[in-house]
């Protein structure tokens, strides 16, 4: 390893900033990891999975459905949990170290990518922010097959840049790493499944046309490729093709969905300037990224009851986010434009390729865009700001605006990661107001209070406020399987006669205080309150 990092001419200096910069990204990834881990219906879908396989002693052929459709993407995902399963054991944090573990390993990925075409301070500058990006973080710490993607897509655009920039057998096994990554990458998310090959097909022509694309390459870029897929094509060829049609027509409604092709350009155009901001500086909405919450607010801020500190927030915001976008655009693609240097030249084309493809895959599915679906962006608004910091850097009297610009972005950060856990030690976390995610310490403590005070017997009755058992209902269970413990949700198929016991959750806002509709069916006979949940034990009336 030491004489990778020799090779690359980074100097010990380099290395030891580099390795604290890892080690704040492996604090902040890790802190609290098992306690505050989310742990919602998808990934205890995904450990039963796991667990599943391990007992059966196989690996599963098709990995977890795109959402909101029934097309399965490949079995990569779960290859990875089952591997972590089987030396730290099956659990719901062993399930989630995989996605950890390629989030660091991100961090001095992202820096290489970064160093070709920026100097060291600036590289540097822009890994430290990656590594405590509240966004980056966030999807780094827990089990969601998308999560990894980042990885995948910089050492796609990494290994194709090394094919063109390295000679004799050194091009192959770089040829051979992109043709894995690519692999990989398209079976994490239908998105990549569709870009990557697509830009495939790009890279090979630029590289084709410099001549550094060689016969042995293209052979060994699609064998990588297939053979990290090769589990996926038994599928296929055992089904007929199934899942591929499955795949077709899910693709086909999405479509159907889209009635305006300017509506869904202006929702792409917005999703990117928000995401851009976002995941660079920490604000704004965590989840949406349309333009409507924008317009709404927009229209009340004649309001004399919103007050002007509000006004002017939201007016800085609108304009730095469009100014750093589309400013940092114009910078990279002046870059690309009088780039003499056939390497950087190359880079540039390659990432200006894979984001132009991506904005016109968004196009097509824009009413579909969150701010997690740029995830496979992840790493171009910490590009976009090293053009902004190459800018001002060349100039001596505007290097004070780029040390700012670097510190406020940490500020924004490192403000949002605290917030967070505070949030996580004292009440739980939800996004926007709503619900969003049960984490495993709750889980643990839900099914201990169920397991301690069950009446009898080894089956527990659950009801929830709405929404909440959406989400935790097969977390509660799977880890309550653990105890011997069956949890039953409350339905119209279960009567529960007078006397009867029923668990009951609900956010703990009102503490022990159950709504009227609710109170007229039970009695509270015991009641404990832990983070965002209030736990009732109920007797019916």
């Amino acid at each position: 390893m030491y004489k990778f990092w020799q090779n690359l001419t980074l100097g010990k200096k380099t290395i030891l900033i580099l390795a604290v910069i890892i080690l704040a990204g492996f604090i902040f990834r890790t802190y609290n990891f098992s306690e505050w881990l989310r742990f919602n219906m998808d990934q205890s879908r995904d450990i039963s999975v796991v667990e599943d396989s391990i007992m059966e002693n196989s690996w599963p052929s098709l990995g977890p459905k795109a959402g909101g459709t029934d097309f399965k993407l490949g079995p990569a995902f779960y290859y990875f949990q089952i591997i972590s399963a089987k030396i730290f054991g099956a659990t719901p944090e062993a399930a989630a170290y995989p996605d950890l573990f390629f989030s660091l390993l991100s961090i001095p990925l992202f820096f290489l990518l970064a160093r070709i075409y920026f100097n060291r301070p600036i590289s540097l500058s822009l890994a430290w922010l990656f590594s405590i990006s509240y966004f980056v973080i966030k999807y780094s710490r827990f089990a969601w097959n998308p999560n990894s993607t980042p990885f995948f897509t910089m050492l796609f655009l990494y290994a194709v840049y090394r094919i063109g920039d390295s000679q004799g057998s050194r091009k192959i096994w770089w040829a051979v790493i992109a043709g894995v990554a690519m692999g990989i990458g398209i079976q994490l998310h239908t998105t990549l499944l569709i870009i990557m090959p697509i830009g495939a097909l790009f890279f090979a022509y630029y590289l084709f046309k410099d001549g550094s694309l060689t016969k042995g390459c293209v052979i060994a870029v699609v064998a990588g490729a297939l053979l990290v897929n090769a589990p996926q094509i038994a599928s296929e060829l055992q089904t007929g093709g199934m899942n591929t049609r499955i795949f077709i027509l899910s693709v086909t409604e999405k479509n159907e969905r889209n009635t305006s092709m300017l509506d869904n350009l202006a929702l792409d155009v917005s999703c990117h300037i928000r995401a851009n901001y976002g995941i660079l500086a920490a604000y704004g909405n965590e989840e949406e990224c349309g333009y409507g919450d924008l317009v709404n607010r927009m229209e009340k801020l004649d309001s004399k009851r919103v007050p002007l500190a509000d006004k002017a927030i939201f007016v800085v915001y609108v304009f730095a986010a469009a100014v750093f976008s589309i400013g940092g655009y114009y910078l990279a693609f002046r870059e690309l434009k009088k780039q003499e240097d056939k390497a950087k030249k190359l880079f540039a084309k390659l990432a200006a390729t894979y984001t132009i493809l991506t904005f016109l895959f968004f196009i097509v599915w824009a009413t579909e865009l969150s701010m997690r679906f740029f995830l496979i962006l992840e790493f171009v608004p910490f590009l976009l700001l090293g053009f902004w910091l190459k800018f001002l850097w060349g100039k001596a009297d505007r290097r004070w605006l780029a040390i700012a610009l670097v510190i406020v972005a940490s500020f924004f950060n490192l403000q949002k990661n605290f917030a967070v856990f505070r949030d996580l030690q004292f009440g739980g976390r939800e996004i926007n107001g709503d619900f969003e995610y049960i984490t495993l310490g709750e889980v643990d403590f839900i099914v201990g209070y169920m397991r301690d005070n069950v009446a009898g017997g080894k089956t527990a009755y659950v009801d929830a406020q709405a929404g909440y058992l959406f989400k935790s209902l097969k977390s509660l269970r799977f880890v309550a399987k653990k105890s011997d413990l069956e949890v039953v949700e409350l339905s119209e198929d279960v009567k529960l006669a007078g006397g009867s016991q029923l668990f009951y959750l609900r956010n703990a806002e009102e503490k022990c205080e159950l709504p009227s509709k609710v109170s007229k069916k039970y009695e509270i006979k015991n009641c404990s309150v832990y983070r965002q949940f209030s736990v009732f034990d109920l007797r019916v009336k």
